[in-house]
Formats: structure tokens, sequence, C-alpha cells
């Protein structure tokens, strides 16, 4: 019963597309026959134009079907893409978190000093778990249409502080310089959501800005829109790899080992592609990266 089911849902926009071409041949031989054509000669055009424009429409529905198959299977394509990749993010610090638990289990590792770093370890391989769990709901509710129905609106001054208090600690660390200049912006009203879509475009420019850097975020009002940009002084982008900065688990090392999950830019464009906007980057090698975010300003 299912099969016959997916059959009729793959076959039918084919048997409606002939039966709208089948309507406007009947429509267009009406026509002919109010405006006083014989009748011998229409009949003749009834055979000429009704099969013409069945085969053009029964065309077209198998054209639109075969796009249709082809969409269902990036689609599926982009799924075990996704579930590689989450299982091996999910992977990695599970198997050290294991490795470590049965080290202090069985005594392997007993004196102070070791254990206290295998305790950071530990606080580091969770902190990363959370991360992917928050990152992959956060993913979730987007896909679900949850900003849409949001209601609940912020300044861009407190998302964009927020944000920078979230990153503080990680800028500290790499004894970085960060910069917000928001001028006329600094009062527009936003939706919270962007807090997170800055705070991922600042974490990428600090994880890739060597010690002594420089991140700066800027933003400006311009025509009923809201401009935000997240830039910095590091290591830039791959020749190459602009078109690809925004995927899902996309990393520029092959060995996947630098910090996150490669989820960060991808969610954070769909945030802003939920809310209306555009981002963009630009940059290259050892001249930094340069995010752009551009967003319809709403009261």
């Amino acid at each position: 019963m299912s099969r016959r089911r997916a059959l009729a849902r793959r076959w039918r926009p084919v048997l409606l597309a002939i039966a709208a071409g089948l309507l406007a041949g009947a429509a267009a031989l009406g026509s002919a026959a109010l405006a006083g054509m014989p009748g011998k000669e229409i009949a003749h055009l009834a055979l000429l134009v009704l099969p013409a424009i069945a085969l053009t429409v029964a065309v077209g529905g198998l054209a639109w079907n075969r796009d249709a198959a082809a969409r269902r299977r990036a689609v599926e394509r982009q799924r075990r893409d996704l579930i590689t990749a989450v299982s091996h993010d999910l992977r990695t610090p599970l198997a050290s978190l294991r490795a470590m638990a049965e080290a202090i289990d069985e005594g392997i590792v007993e004196d102070p000093p070791t254990l206290r770093h295998y305790v950071n370890e530990m606080r580091t391989g969770v902190e990363t778990l959370a991360r992917l769990v928050d990152d992959l709901f956060e993913l979730a509710q987007v896909d679900a249409g949850a900003i849409e129905v949001e209601v609940r609106r912020a300044t861009l001054a407190e998302v964009v502080e927020s944000a920078l208090a979230a990153c503080d600690g990680q800028a500290t660390e790499k004894g970085l310089t960060v910069e917000a200049h928001l001028a006329d912006a600094a009062a527009s009203p936003c939706s919270p959501r962007l807090t997170r879509v800055v705070q991922n475009l600042l974490q990428n420019a600090i994880s890739h800005t060597p010690a002594d850097g420089t991140v700066r975020v800027e933003a400006h009002r311009r025509a009923g829109s809201l401009r935000l940009i997240v830039e910095d002084s590091g290591e830039g982008i791959p020749p190459g790899a602009a078109d690809r900065v925004f995927d899902p688990f996309w990393r520029g090392d092959a060995a996947r080992s630098s910090d996150g999950a490669g989820l960060g830019l991808a969610l954070a464009k769909r945030i802003v592609e939920s809310l209306g906007g555009e981002i963009s980057v630009d940059g290259g090698p050892r001249r930094g990266a340069r995010f752009a975010v551009e967003l319809p300003e709403r009261s």
C-alpha cells in the first residue's frame, strides 16, 4: 500500500500537468469555435493541438519529476554526511573521556598533578560535547521555523555585549584585542538569536587569529537595513574555501583537528537567513577574514 502511495505521489505532478495542458487546449478550441471557425477546421486543429500540448506538458512533468528526485537524493546525501560528521565528533571526545575515566578507575593514574590534568581534559571534552548538542538543537529549532514565530526583541548593543562576554575568556587566553564599534546601530532592535550569530563569528575569528592579534566588531544602519561586520587579523581563508566555510561540519584542516565541531558558521548562516538576511565572507590567505551580516531593520 505504501509503495502504491509513493508511486501516486511521484506521478501526480505529471498527471496534473497533462490535465492542465488538455484543459488549455480545450479552452483554445472553445475560443476558436466562438470566433466562428468551421467545425471541420476545429476538428483538424484539435487533432494537431491536443496531442502536442499533452506531449509537451508530459515531457515537462517528467523533467520536473527528475529534478525532484535529484533534490531528494541531494537531501539524503546531506543527511548521510551529517550523520557521519556527528558520529566522528561524538566518538573522538567520548573515546578520550572513556580512556581517562578507566585510567583513574583502575588506579593507573594516582598522583594529584596528573589527576588534575585528567580532570581538566575531561571537563574540556564534556564542554565540547555540550556545545555540539547545543548547536544541533539550535539547528533543529531553526529548521523547524522557531525563529519565524519569535516575538522577543533586543537591542544590537545588548546582543554584542552578551556575545563579547561569552568569548572574553577565549580572547584573554590568547592575548587578543577585541574591539566593538556600533556607531548609530547600537540601539537598533533585533532578534536575541543574533547573539548566537555574533558569538559564533567571534569564536571563529578568535580561533583563527594568532596571539596579540585583533578582532573587530562594527555595525551601522543604512537604508532600512542593519549591517554587522566581524573581521580579524588572522590567517585568512584558504583558496577555494570561501564557498565551503558555511557548510555544516566543514573545517579548513583535512584532519579535522581544529577546535569546535564545525557547526558554528553553518548555524550562523541558518539563523541569519531565517531572520530574512544574508551573510557573506571575504578574505584571503594571511590577510584575515571579514564576515558581513546584512539584516532588514525591524522595530
